[in-house]
């Protein structure tokens, strides 16, 4: 049913899923759970075919160094809390290339995720990410 509930949304902006555009807005603070704000120029494209990519935004005007695609990869929905990334191409760190991960995600609204993923040292960092708008 998770993966039917997938294929249905085909307008990313009319999702109403994890399908969709999403900017990295916040990072949990490890130690007190508390939101700290960010910008990073860090976008993820979550589509309806189970693909995903994850751009970078450098912040330059160098239009080689712009933004990028920092991976791409699939995604296969295993619970309503967890989903398994499979990275086909990761350009920032090639190690992580043919990679798999289980992120946990929490859709806390339409325009609100939350996700997390381990890091090197096997610790959670948790994430907030806001949905693109149509419009402003």
């Amino acid at each position: 049913m998770l993966a039917h509930a997938q294929v249905e949304q085909t307008q990313i902006p009319e999702s109403e899923s994890i399908v969709g555009i999403w900017r990295q807005t916040g990072i949990i603070h490890p130690k007190n759970g508390e939101l700290i704000p960010v910008l990073s120029g860090n976008y993820k494209l979550i589509n309806p075919d189970r693909t995903f990519f994850t751009f970078v935004t450098w912040g330059t005007k160098d239009p080689k160094k712009g933004t990028t695609i920092g991976q791409y990869g699939t995604y296969e929905i295993k619970t309503d809390s967890t989903l398994v990334e499979s990275v086909i191409k990761h350009s920032m760190d090639p190690k992580l290339n043919g990679s798999r991960g289980t992120l946990r995600y929490e859709l806390k609204n339409e325009k609100t995720l939350m996700m997390a993923w381990k890091n090197n040292m096997g610790n959670w960092v948790n994430e907030e990410w806001t949905r693109l708008p149509l419009s402003r």
